[in-house]
């Protein structure tokens, strides 16, 4: 099968491995998918069934599956803005072609897969970042603990990095009360909606 060089190593593409299936057997791909809206993630699970010695028995049948996902993208130059789902169903079904022996020879990984690893990289942009740092200034941690905070938030890439870093920070905003406790900057309509949770009528 042809390969694609990435960072000096042999990857296969899906369509390669397509293309061998078509030639040497007898097959059927089914996909089924899965959206997480929470998330604006989509799972899908393809299955490869192929018949031996082009036999429908149930003998001479192997399944074989692959599971993948995808994130849609905020960002309209990416693909993932419109085609996280196709995207995903690509993925998938070269897993499946993979878990068949197919095109294995670089690793079940296929060609896309790690262009995908490789061009997310940097998913989460300086926005995301300085929205964590904004956040990180109105927490209870201490000035050095912010220090070292900031820099580990200048690291991060990741989608799944954003959402654990925002997680802790919310955890750890200071709230109203306490906010007008230190004496920090408030106007008096703040205090006052601050001062009155809790109380009833």
């Amino acid at each position: 099968m042809n390969t694609i060089k990435i960072k000096g190593k042999d990857y296969v593409t899906v369509s390669e491995r397509l293309k061998h299936l078509a030639e040497h057997y007898k097959y059927s791909i089914n996909t089924d998918y899965q959206y997480f809206p929470e998330r604006k993630m989509w799972v899908v699970k393809a299955t490869l069934t192929i018949y031996k010695e082009q036999s429908e028995y149930v003998d001479n049948v192997h399944v074989y599956t692959g599971l993948a996902q995808e994130i849609e993208s905020n960002n309209y130059k990416e693909v993932n803005h419109t085609s996280a789902l196709e995207n995903a169903e690509t993925s998938a079904v070269g897993r499946a072609c993979a878990m068949a022996g197919i095109g294995i020879d670089g690793g079940i990984a296929s060609a896309e897969e790690v262009n995908k690893a490789i061009n997310r990289v940097d998913e989460v942009g300086e926005e995301a970042r300085l929205k964590l740092l904004s956040m990180l200034e109105n927490t209870t941690y201490e000035e050095r603990q912010k220090e070292v905070l900031a820099l580990r938030i200048e690291d991060i890439k990741t989608a799944e990095e954003f959402d654990k870093a925002y997680q802790n920070l919310e955890m750890n905003q200071i709230q109203d009360k306490d906010r007008i406790a230190m004496g920090l900057n408030y106007n008096q309509s703040d205090i006052k909606k601050a001062l009155n949770v809790g109380k009833t009528k």
